[in-house]
C-alpha cells in the first residue's frame, strides 16, 4: 500500500505530512513540535522517569511517522541517567524526499554528543542500533496487529491515526494488546481523549487519566497498568 502524503505547515512553525485519501496528519495541525513534546515527551516519558526509579526504560512507539518523537526521546536519553531502549513499529515509513521536505534539523540546537535528525532518520529499519550507552533503536516495518515480541515494556507511546481514519487501532482487542506488552506500572500515553477508548482501558485493566492537552486540544489521556 502506498500513502500519498503532503508536507504542511502547522501553527507553531513546524511541519507535518497529510495523508490526503484518510484526511488525517501525523501531527496536530496546532503545533507538530509542541504535541509531540507535550504528550509523549512531558506526560510519558518524563512522568515515568519521575514516578519510578529505572536504570533502564523500555518504550515501544506505535507509528514511528516522521521519527519526531523518536529523536526527541533520543535527545533526552544524552541528558537523564536511564538507559533508553526504543522499538518503534510503522508499516508505511515516509521516503527521504518526504523527510528533507519537513526540514526537522532547523527546530534542535545543537546538543553535545547528539547525532543529527538526519543521520538518525538514516538508520537501517528492521535492524537494531546501538546509538551510544543512552539509547538503542530497533525499528520495525510491522503493524501494530501483527507485532510480536517477548519484551515488555515500561513506556507505550500510542500515537495511531485518529479513530476516524483508523478505527480499527482504538478498538477493545487493541488496548488489551497494549495492556499485555507493559510491565506493572507501566504507562500508556496518547493525544487521544476518546470516551470510548478511555472505557475500553479501563476495561482492559488500566487506571486512566484525562489530563489537559496540548495547545489546540482540551484533553489527553494517560494510562497505568497497575
Amino acid at each position: 500500500m502506498s500513502l500519498l502524503r503532503k508536507c504542511i505547515l502547522t501553527s507553531d512553525g513546524s511541519k507535518t505530512l497529510r495523508v490526503e485519501h484518510l484526511k488525517e496528519t501525523y501531527h496536530s495541525r496546532h503545533g507538530a513540535f509542541q504535541e509531540s513534546q507535550f504528550v509523549y515527551i512531558e506526560q510519558g516519558l518524563q512522568f515515568l522517569i519521575q514516578k519510578y526509579s529505572k536504570p533502564v526504560i523500555r518504550i515501544l512507539e506505535l507509528g514511528y511517522g516522521t521519527g519526531l518523537m523518536a529523536y526527541m526521546t533520543y535527545r533526552r536519553a544524552l541528558q537523564i541517567n536511564n538507559r533508553i531502549e526504543y522499538m518503534s513499529i510503522d508499516p508505511f515509513p515516509i521516503n527521504e524526499e518526504e523527510l528533507r521536505l519537513l526540514e526537522y534539523e532547523k527546530l534542535f540546537s545543537p546538543l553535545h554528543n547528539c547525532i543529527s535528525f538526519s543521520t538518525f532518520s538514516s538508520l537501517k529499519w528492521n535492524h537494531k542500533e546501538i546509538i551510544n550507552d543512552s539509547f538503542k533503536l530497533h525499528k520495525k516495518i510491522v503493524t501494530f496487529q501483527d507485532f510480536q515480541t517477548d519484551t515488555l515494556f515500561d513506556l507505550l507511546y500510542y500515537d495511531a491515526f485518529g479513530a476516524h481514519a483508523q478505527p480499527e487501532l482504538w478498538e477493545l482487542q487493541w488496548m488489551q494488546k497494549s495492556f499485555d506488552l507493559l510491565v506493572s506500572g507501566g504507562v500508556w500515553v496518547s493525544y487521544c481523549a476518546k470516551g470510548t477508548v478511555r472505557r475500553g482501558l479501563e476495561k482492559v485493566g488500566f487506571q486512566v487519566f484525562r489530563l489537559p492537552g496540548p495547545p489546540g486540544k482540551r484533553e489527553m489521556m494517560r494510562a497505568v497498568k497497575p
